[in-house]
């Protein structure tokens, strides 16, 4: 559709405020790139994307595009990375990295991923770690304000958590600049509040020395195996273990094989103990012990972990994804048995969004927020140790009964798998339009609505909690 006169006298000035190489058209070879969602269905294809590479620059768009009627978006890298009509404004010139090894504190920017952030502590400070995302690929602001989970998070809680995320520098509604530290309600409100309180540049996170020797990696075992692998996990579950100890199950067909490096359909185990590799295999000997498993652990380190995830981002893009992410205190061999009959379900109903569909059991993922609830905005119920990350999905090109099919699967998964009389908690970092906001963040959806009025006054930002100008 053409632009208006006033559109496009919009765009002009917009264009002004910024140099050349801060402005992508649909016509530049990397539009792509800038603009691109997770899920398929979310990308608004924008007339305009802009790549500020200075807070000044940033500033300036941000304060005009607020004032302006143009639809924008401040775009992340993750899964719940945003769209626009008109604008969509890319922060991944935000890329500074400076190591304080006397604070033991990183200033990253908020722009890079976390891949980016992991290869440049290693250079700057290889004994160090992050508590950073699992999934490098995605960005760090997006991470922050959506709660964050981490290798280490059973250790050190969420990325997001007060003892993590430290401060960060934001570009406001009105164009100003402020440390959220000199506005502590501010900080609160970025830590897991769902995002729509202005444009992160820089952030503050603590840095803890961190072993060297993690024992991680796949564990490959026959799909035939499944009982086997419900069963030992039930066990595991049921025994005393260290912090330091994590795993993942996945099961995934056709194009998401790659995403999590293997071309194997099979049972995939993924083990992570920090303890090192002689107890890792001690207290995995279940799963390395069943017939037929392929053992593809190492040695490595956070950083190498999380490598071993960089083939995620293939699939950006090309899927139309719906995520049914859930936190839960307690998984059974029942639930895993349950799960997996849900995934062979919807191959069985259609193969193309078998192919399009995750399930993962994050296990020993989570623990309670340090201090309590009240330091962080997300307030993650207490209790919940493991995710179960369901999500259906259709190939970008499918028909909307197909994208319709996947969608009301995915409104159903969590009763399918759990039961209709399950607690089901959902974690922000999935949010769809049929989630209930207000469950999410519980006690403090009234405060995070209040402050989306204050740093978003006209609601022009685009928020998990949205922000009600005028009372019903």
């Amino acid at each position: 559709m053409p632009a208006s006169n006033q559109e496009a006298d919009s765009f002009d000035t917009l264009r002004s405020l910024l140099q050349e190489d801060e402005i992508v058209t649909p016509d530049s070879p990397n539009y792509e790139a800038r603009v691109q969602t997770w899920a398929a269905q979310k990308d608004a294809r924008p007339r305009l994307a802009l790549r500020p590479t200075s807070t000044e620059s940033l500033s300036r768009a941000l304060a005009y595009l607020y004032r302006s009627t143009l639809d924008f978006a401040i775009s992340g890298q993750g899964y719940s990375s945003a769209s626009a009509r008109d604008v969509v404004v890319n922060t991944s010139g935000f890329d500074d990295f400076h190591f304080d090894a006397q604070g033991e504190v990183v200033t990253v920017g908020a722009g890079q991923t976390w891949a980016d952030v992991y290869r440049k502590l290693a250079a700057a400070a290889p004994e160090y770690a992050v508590v950073g995302a699992r999934t490098p690929c995605v960005g760090v602001a997006g991470t922050i304000v959506n709660g964050g989970y981490s290798w280490v998070s059973s250790e050190y809680g969420c990325i997001s958590d007060p003892g993590n995320m430290l401060d960060a520098k934001v570009v406001k509604y009105d164009g100003s600049v402020v440390w959220a530290s000199t506005e502590p309600e501010l900080l609160w409100a970025l830590r897991g509040g769902g995002g729509g309180f202005g444009a992160l540049v820089q952030v503050k996170l603590r840095t803890i020395p961190y072993p060297q020797n993690i024992w991680a990696g796949p564990i490959l075992v026959p799909r035939e195996r499944l009982e086997e692998v419900a069963e030992g996990i039930e066990n595991f579950l049921s025994r005393p273990l260290s912090p330091r100890i994590t795993m993942f199950l996945y099961v995934v067909k056709g194009r998401l094989l790659e995403s999590i490096g293997t071309d194997e359909d099979m049972l995939v185990i993924h083990v992570f103990d920090a303890n090192g590799e002689e107890h890792g295999r001690a207290n995995f000997r279940w799963a390395l012990d069943i017939p037929g498993a392929i053992d593809q652990t190492k040695i490595t380190t956070l950083a190498g972990v999380a490598n071993l995830q960089d083939k995620a981002g293939i699939v950006k893009g090309t899927m139309k994804q719906f995520w049914q992410p859930l936190l839960l205190k307690d998984i059974s061999k029942d639930v895993v048995i349950k799960a997996f009959k849900w995934f062979a379900e919807i191959r069985e109903i259609d193969p193309s969004l078998g192919d399009c569909t995750y399930l993962i059991f994050e296990l020993l993922s989570s623990s309670d927020p340090v201090g309590g609830i009240s330091g962080s905005a997300w307030p993650r119920p207490s209790g919940t140790k493991h995710i179960l990350l369901l999500g259906t999905g259709c190939p970008a090109d499918a028909s909307p009964a197909q994208e319709k099919l996947a969608r009301d699967l995915a409104i159903h998964a969590p009763s399918s798998v759990l039961g209709d009389d399950a607690e089901v908690y959902v974690l922000p970092n999935g949010l769809e339009d049929y989630h209930d906001t207000t469950e999410i963040w519980g006690p403090h959806a009234a405060r995070l609505r209040e402050l989306r009025r204050r740093y978003d006054p006209q609601g022009r930002f685009k928020g998990a909690i949205s922000v009600q100008t005028h009372p019903e």
